[in-house]
């Protein structure tokens, strides 16, 4: 099964999990997201692997037109009925790859990706995509974990995030995610840190991942010295929780923005 195959299997199985998880409803982490971006009324945003829709309708608090696109049919029912509840009419959601979005060049004034990242089998090619449909002036904002710079810390990390969720990826470090844009030739305008505290019962559940693999974790995260992930894993009132790196890349497509 390939990564996009094994990612809608996923996300497909965990939709209703995914789309009550405290990582991703945090209206906090929302709003800073919008208001880093520069969002205005007339502006034009897609948000890529939108999931159950969350920064799409945050954006569409301020923005014109918002569209979400994910490659995941019922992580997008989840978005259809929030956008209902929501009331908000200038938002849409479409089933598409981040590889191949059915749209012009220069459609859009902001391109976005929330927790998203790590996923994507061929991140270079996703930045290019996203970057292709924003606007000569626009902006691509990306969120995502990052992962210690420290290679072994890194490698231990994501052996541990693929055992909970095989359609993992890689979280990047910040370097690699800074060599990236950098190759994609856009200007960095901002970047913005956020710790954001995980239990690892939850985190484990909202995965779904098996009994077997989650003792695997749980006694690898137990075991470590040295903090080994750089996930700075504790325990505390007999319950095991970490911490993940967040950060808010605010990328300007051309080194001049005019967003206003």
């Amino acid at each position: 099964m390939g990564i996009k195959e094994s990612a809608i299997r996923q996300f497909g199985r965990q939709a209703e999990a995914y789309s009550k998880g405290n990582i991703f409803v945090d209206g906090v982490h929302l709003s800073e997201i919008v208001n880093r971006s520069g969002a205005a009324k007339n502006h034009k945003v897609l948000d890529i692997a939108t999931g159950a829709g969350f920064l799409a309708l945050e954006f569409a608090k301020r923005a014109d037109v918002v569209i979400g696109s994910d490659l995941t049919r019922n992580m997008l029912l989840h978005a259809c009925e929030k956008q209902k509840n929501s009331g908000h009419r200038n938002t849409g959601f479409l089933l598409s790859d981040v590889e191949s979005l059915p749209f012009q060049d220069k459609t859009f004034d902001i391109v976005s990706c929330r927790f998203a990242f790590h996923h994507f089998p061929d991140p270079e090619k996703a930045l290019l995509e996203m970057k292709r449909v924003c606007k000569a002036y626009g902006r691509i904002v990306l969120v995502d974990g990052v992962s210690s710079e420290d290679r072994n810390k890194s490698l231990f990390h994501n052996r541990i995030e693929k055992i909970r969720d095989p359609s993992h990826v890689r979280i990047y470090t910040l370097s690699e995610m800074k060599d990236m844009f950098n190759t994609l030739e856009t200007v960095i305008a901002d970047i913005v840190h956020q710790d954001i505290h995980q239990d690892f019962n939850d985190w484990i559940e909202r995965a779904g991942t098996g009994d077997k693999e989650a003792k695997v974790i749980e006694e690898l995260m137990q075991s470590m010295e040295d903090d080994r992930t750089g996930l700075r894993v504790k325990i505390e009132n007999g319950r095991l929780g970490f911490t993940y790196d967040t950060v808010i890349l605010i990328a300007d497509k051309r080194g001049k923005i005019n967003l206003k």
